[in-house]
């Protein structure tokens, strides 16, 4: 009975008749109920607990509703979290095609459910998304370096073309019909490079800008990642103290033994 995960098996929690149903979030019509039951029952979908608005440390995001559960089902290709309602959304029985992964696009998209998630499943979790958020910011940062390399060779290459179109029109020795036409020709082409110069120059302070707000965004998602898994380390050092505390008082009252009233 129950689920097997990692060699042992997890003990198989009684739900609820109110969690085996749909909740409302989307309409079912051709949705089998006593089906949907007695696949919730038997732990092979996560119950159809209502979603949370408000993110807490004990809930998992489904990242279809953007709502926060006690606990999601798992794709079986990516081992990606979705919500029971979304998984039945998305598997649609009047549909003739095979549904894909809304993560990954593999075909014949199936879940499983694993139960609540350990705290170790939870710490390996932060911190593999914590790796990703590093690799997402360095690549980031390369991209941003690669395009100011470009538009500094663009902008170099811009202004030699000045230099050498000005130096070109000051040795033009032709005759004086000649000379006069160059030069007004000499002076559109210099005034049109440096207009493309000028150019240049914005655009590079507009990459500068965009760069500043992109990797402020990005430490902000870090911050936000480190100060949620700071976060779930309160809550789990707060819990382990409160049993700590109660395991104390029960061992106390049970070495003093109950206390017999006088009888006058």
């Amino acid at each position: 009975m129950g689920n097997q995960v990692g060699g042992r098996r997890r003990r198989r929690p009684a739900v609820e008749e109110r969690y085996t149903r749909p909740q409302g979030l989307y309409p079912h019509p051709d949705i089998d109920l006593k089906k949907l039951r007695r696949l919730i029952v038997e732990a092979k979908l996560a119950p159809c607990f209502p979603g949370s608005d408000d993110p807490r440390a004990d809930l998992e995001e489904c990242p279809i509703c953007f709502l926060f559960y006690p606990s999601l089902n798992r794709s079986k290709c990516c081992a990606k979290g979705i919500c029971t309602e979304c998984f039945l959304q998305m598997r649609t029985p009047t549909s003739c095609r095979p549904t894909q992964c809304p993560y990954c696009k593999m075909a014949s998209y199936a879940v499983e459910y694993r139960g609540v998630k350990t705290k170790e499943e939870k710490g390996t979790e932060q911190i593999e998304e914590q790796r990703v958020i590093e690799a997402q910011i360095r690549m980031r940062q390369q991209e941003l370096q690669d395009d100011a390399e470009r538009m500094k060779k663009k902008q170099a290459a811009a202004l030699t073309d000045v230099v050498t179109t000005a130096q070109v029109e000051h040795c033009d020795t032709g005759g004086a019909s000649t000379t006069v036409k160059s030069s007004g020709q000499g002076s559109d082409m210099l005034s049109s490079q440096v207009q493309h110069a000028e150019l240049l120059l914005k655009t590079s302070e507009r990459l500068k800008q965009m760069r500043f707000v992109l990797l402020t965004e990005l430490c902000l998602i870090f911050c936000k990642s480190s100060c949620l898994l700071l976060h779930q380390c309160n809550l789990d050092q707060s819990h382990d103290s409160i049993s700590m505390t109660d395991y104390r008082l029960r061992s106390e009252m049970s070495i003093s033994g109950p206390s017999n009233p006088q009888i006058v």
